[in-house]
């Protein structure tokens, strides 16, 4: 005998589902908490993608790490990672991201 759902449960679980999509935050509401010195810049609660494309002095003074690419966009190969409250000095850094 096979089971089958009521119509109105069927729209229960989707009012549901989409209701739980609508109060994700979004934005700046994922941000690392903290400041993030790039080169002598200071990025406070920074979040996203940051291209550097040459020598990086970091210092990681968040509550996430740091992840380090050779690439400008934040989308190649990962070098390594900063993690919090580090800091380091690299040759060659295409881009940090954070989030």
């Amino acid at each position: 005998m096979r089971l089958t759902r009521p119509p109105f449960t069927t729209a229960l679980a989707t009012v549901v589902a989409a209701t739980a999509v609508v109060v994700v935050p979004s934005g700046s509401a994922w941000a690392a908490k903290g400041t993030l010195w790039i080169n002598g810049r200071r990025h406070h609660n920074p979040s996203g993608c940051y291209t550097v494309m040459g020598r990086l002095s970091a210092t990681n003074r968040t509550n996430t790490a740091a992840i380090l690419y050779r690439g400008d966009r934040c989308n190649s190969r990962i070098l390594g990672a900063l993690g919090p409250e580090q800091r380091n000095t690299w040759e060659f850094i295409g881009s940090v991201s954070i989030q």
